[in-house]
């Protein structure tokens, strides 16, 4: 009898659990491939679930409405994650929601079957909602102590992820009994193990980096002066003013030379004229610490010098985790009087309208805006995206308007993802191995074949302008479109093109086409080259990334996904432990990793020592 009237009080909050598990399991299905693996984790998930439906319901009073609602959600951060895991190997975290505000474009990314499958099945949802509440009526069991009673327990389940990953409290010790492990060192494991409303929160707690050893101000102002010194050396026989060139840093969008994949095979050369510019100038190859996607990422890292593999695993996302709430941001850019950012696509993504009027450019041009607007629009084929042909031309705009030194952050949009029959001429015949899309590789090289033509024809204007321009060229990422093992093929897998070319007129004045320390390189190194090939004085901080360019080897995050811990890759490209370099080598790294913290987490005291100043 009492567990008849048990079942008959509560069977409608046992039919939601019924479901909630259902649910789960086909999530655990689909991401893990079995229904009985992390079985932990599984009750938790579904207890989760169902405090969101409990918060929906106390809300609401609407039983059927809020069910509907927490399998909607449910479903979108399921095909979320799974897209995500497709495309760039990354959960669904929640520095990600900020992406909400340009939807549109994001939906223009994925391939309608998706779409059709996520909003299909939400409006067969809502449509059962309407439907059960008319013909069974509204469920609404929930005295006003029960509603209050379940949003405070939404709040304190919900609210204490903003403390999971802090030392020293007990929720280290409740993630273990219950099995949940955040694997932060690669969040597409998370997910699988944990289900993507449990790895989501577990990204809830941010921590910007560790607090380093004898951090302090007196150590900040040793620094300080360690590298003044150094700086002085530098500049005795460095004759030019950075902030009277103009230097342009050009992200160049999922481009890497698709024949360094193994099991790919291309019938001819896409790229003849990028590899020939790369022939007569400063180039190589360089470590991308993402694929599939990442691009803010790399972007951070050129613009400030500082590498995304020394902050916490937390922080995956600095431009849109970090940047927004710090009170002072050092960028390369505060050694130009004028600076300005190229990007032919929306201004929201990244949070990059934001971030640029923070760290001081003086315009940014991008599609939408009316005062610095887009020119030369152009798409080719059926590409969704601006041509790059469209970024140089405002490029080449820009360098003939402004008459003195200058910097330009210029993104290209072209080789943004999908790959999926945007051209349908091309002529490239591909081979593939491990899965990969045959047709998505064709695709892919035409695509990079209309680069070659666009940089090309970008490098003879710049060449023939009588002002000295060089143009720092990089990849950021290859495309998500190779399917090989990480573990085996990481290393090549974060492998893209750059060179630094310099015109005649900067060469003139001396600039130099650098030799050494160029075979493998980091997006932070490239503030540094840039120094050195036109033969530009350095300040403090300057100072120390060109020691850690000369000195260090290539570093980037773990390129396999199973550490959480810098990786290191010398000019053979060849790993090597960190235990492996020397005692000044580590000396050296120190240094740059406490000079990090004090920038991002610490106290700023380096904003007021002269570390970012002109040495006199």
């Amino acid at each position: 009898m009492r567990l008849n009237t048990f079942l008959k009080k509560y069977n409608f909050d046992i039919l939601v659990l019924a479901i909630l598990i259902i649910m789960t399991l086909i999530s655990k299905f689909i991401l893990v491939g079995s229904i009985l693996s992390y079985k932990k984790s599984t009750i938790i998930i579904v207890i989760l679930w169902f405090i969101i439906f409990k918060l929906f319901q106390s809300l609401s009073n609407q039983y059927w409405f809020s069910l509907a609602i927490t399998l909607s959600l449910n479903i979108l951060l399921l095909i979320s994650d799974i897209l995500k895991i497709k495309l760039r190997q990354e959960a669904v975290v929640p520095s990600d929601l900020l992406m909400l505000k340009n939807i549109v474009n994001i939906t223009d990314m994925v391939k309608p079957i998706y779409l059709i499958v996520g909003i299909g099945t939400i409006l067969v949802l809502i449509i059962s909602a309407i439907f059960l509440t008319k013909i069974v009526g509204n469920i609404n069991n929930l005295t006003k102590i029960k509603r209050v009673f379940w949003i405070l327990i939404f709040i304190l389940v919900f609210g204490s992820s903003f403390f999971w990953n802090h030392p020293n409290l007990p929720f280290e010790e409740i993630n273990r009994l219950i099995g949940n492990d955040p694997v932060f060192w690669n969040q597409a494991i998370g997910v699988r193990q944990n289900g993507p409303l449990l790895q989501f929160l577990n990204n809830v707690d941010v921590k910007t980096m560790d607090k380093q050893s004898n951090y302090s101000k007196e150590e900040m102002i040793a620094l300080t002066k360690k590298y003044h010194d150094i700086a002085s050396k530098y500049n005795q026989t460095r004759k030019n003013d950075i902030s009277k060139q103009n230097i342009v840093f050009n992200l160049s969008e999922s481009f890497a030379d698709p024949r360094r994949v193994p099991g790919i095979s291309i019938s001819s050369n896409p790229i003849p004229l990028i590899d020939s510019i790369k022939s007569d100038t400063t180039s190589g190859l360089m470590m991308s610490s993402g694929y599939g996607g990442g691009t803010a990422n790399m972007e951070y890292m050129t613009l400030t010098g500082l590498a995304t593999c020394n902050f916490a695993p937390t922080m995956s996302m600095p431009y849109t985790q970090l940047v927004p709430h710090q009170k002072y941001v050092h960028t390369f850019i505060d050694s130009f009087n004028y600076s300005i950012a190229i990007h032919p696509f929306t201004s929201e993504f990244y949070n990059r309208r934001a971030n640029y009027k923070k760290v001081g450019f003086n315009k940014f041009f991008y599609l939408g805006n009316k005062k610095d607007e887009i020119k030369h629009k152009k798409i080719i084929g059926d590409n969704q995206y601006q041509s790059d042909d469209t970024a140089y031309e405002n490029l080449i705009d820009q360098l003939n308007m402004n008459h003195n030194g200058q910097f330009i952050n210029l993104i290209t949009i072209q080789n943004h993802l999908p790959y999926d029959k945007i051209y349908k001429k091309h002529f490239y015949r591909a081979k593939v191995s491990h899965g990969t899309d045959k047709g998505e590789v064709e695709n892919y090289a035409m695509g990079i074949h209309y680069s070659d033509k666009a940089v090309n024809n970008a490098i003879q204007k710049i060449n023939k302008m009588k002002k000295p321009i060089t143009l720092v060229f990089y990849g950021d990422h290859l495309p998500g479109i190779y399917k090989n093992n990480m573990k085996k093929d990481g290393l090549v897998m974060h492998e893209t093109d750059y060179f630094i070319y310099s015109n005649k007129a900067a060469r003139k004045q001396g600039a130099i086409r650098l030799r050494k320390h160029t075979n493998y390189v980091a997006p932070n190194n490239f503030i540094a080259m840039t120094l050195e090939q036109t033969n530009s004085k350095v300040t403090p901080y300057q100072a120390l990334l060109t020691k850690v360019w000369h000195d260090l080897p290539a570093f980037s995050v773990d390129s396999t996904g199973t550490s959480t811990k810098p990786q290191f890759v010398n000019e053979k490209g060849k790993k090597v432990s960190f235990n492996s370099l020397s005692r000044k080598q580590k000396s050296l790294w120190h240094d740059y990793v406490l000079v990090q913290y004090d920038l991002t987490a610490g106290k700023n005291y380096l904003k007021n020592t002269g570390m970012m100043k002109n040495v006199k």
